[in-house]
């Protein structure tokens, strides 16, 4: 009986230390860049952007807030030089992010939240693109968010969508 136990209470601390811990939500603030080597905007044209694309963006976990601005860059003559850039939001008031556990990765988060793209008829090329104030269409994006370094980081992994980068606790 003694073997049995000392069996047991073995099993039960090893499974007990292999575990992934459930850590608390996320809270405070985390800035950040996702690189958009391929964006969506520019694969409708590449006559006139051959560029690269960035994300600068906050999470602001403890109000539920996402804010961001995305950037193009032109390379059409050798100068890489900003081509448009606009707000992730068109009021740059923030937009809403949602969190929740990830089912399918312990330790893990989903961010949903939702950003504006150009509508390519009202801004044609993108050529004298405000940062804010434009006709744009609004998509729907989830991320996961991975921790690492005790929670002062963030690996971003896009889930609907190809992007990935990091964001860093303020």
């Amino acid at each position: 009986m003694k073997k049995l136990l000392s069996i047991f209470v073995l099993f039960y601390s090893a499974l007990t230390f292999s575990a992934v811990p459930e850590l608390p939500f996320p809270s405070g603030s985390c800035s950040g860049i996702l690189s958009l080597t391929e964006p969506e905007l520019s694969s409708n044209d590449s006559r006139t952007f051959d560029g690269d694309a960035n994300l600068t963006l906050i999470f602001d976990f403890d109000a539920g807030q996402a804010y961001g601005v995305f950037l193009l860059y032109d390379d059409f003559d050798g100068d890489s030089e900003r081509f448009a850039q606009w707000s992730l939001d068109q009021d740059a008031s923030g937009t809403s992010l949602t969190i929740e556990r990830d089912e399918l990765m312990p330790a893990s988060f989903i961010a949903t939240l939702s950003i504006d793209f150009p509508i390519d008829d009202s801004t044609p090329n993108l050529v004298n693109l405000q940062p804010t104030g434009n006709v744009f269409q609004e998509y729907t994006v989830k991320f996961r968010l991975l921790p690492t370094g005790g929670g002062s980081m963030y690996i971003i992994q896009g889930i609907n969508n190809a992007e990935h980068g990091f964001c860093a606790a303020l």
